[in-house]
């Protein structure tokens, strides 16, 4: 049984921009997809960097799978890195030759892989950044015509040919 998912009302963004990402409109988070298997650390990861994505105003309800592959992939990095600091990233073979030892392969493996999962659902600083630059405010272009229009509906000549 999956939690709903949580939604609130985009507030500022926390880096002080004037105005919401998302313009203001609600934020949803999606449930985790279906035959995931995500053990209770890995959902409430899941639920965090969603919160977090709901607090800077982005839109992410098309991202609950790529969202569960960064969780699953940051939770075997973590597990990794936790083999790392507790046996050690290397070893040496019985010539003096150096090598690193198979869970810390995983750990760099892993990292890159984070390093390219990430910012496709905008969790790192720059792809947040080129999200609220380019979603910004509303389009200067929105009302371009609105001038126009009331211009030629107050118009004096109700019986106008045009």
């Amino acid at each position: 049984m999956s939690p709903k998912p949580f939604s609130f009302a985009a507030g500022a963004p926390p880096d002080g921009a004037s105005k919401p990402a998302s313009g203001g409109t609600e934020v949803r988070s999606p449930d985790p997809p279906p035959c995931t298997d995500l053990s209770d650390r890995e959902v409430a990861l899941y639920h965090h960097l969603c919160q977090m994505l709901r607090e800077a105003g982005i839109e992410h309800m098309t991202a609950g799978l790529p969202i569960v592959v960064i969780v699953k992939t940051y939770d075997a990095w973590l597990d990794a890195l936790q083999l790392c600091d507790d046996r050690g990233r290397y070893r040496t073979s019985q010539n003096g030759y150096s090598s690193l030892q198979p869970w810390a392969e995983d750990e760099k493996r892993l990292k890159m892989e984070l390093g390219q999962w990430l910012p496709k659902a905008c969790l790192t600083i720059p792809s947040l950044a080129r999200v609220r630059k380019d979603v910004g405010g509303p389009s200067p272009q929105d009302d371009l015509f609105s001038e126009l229009v009331g211009h030629a509906t107050t118009s004096p000549r109700s019986n106008s040919p045009h």
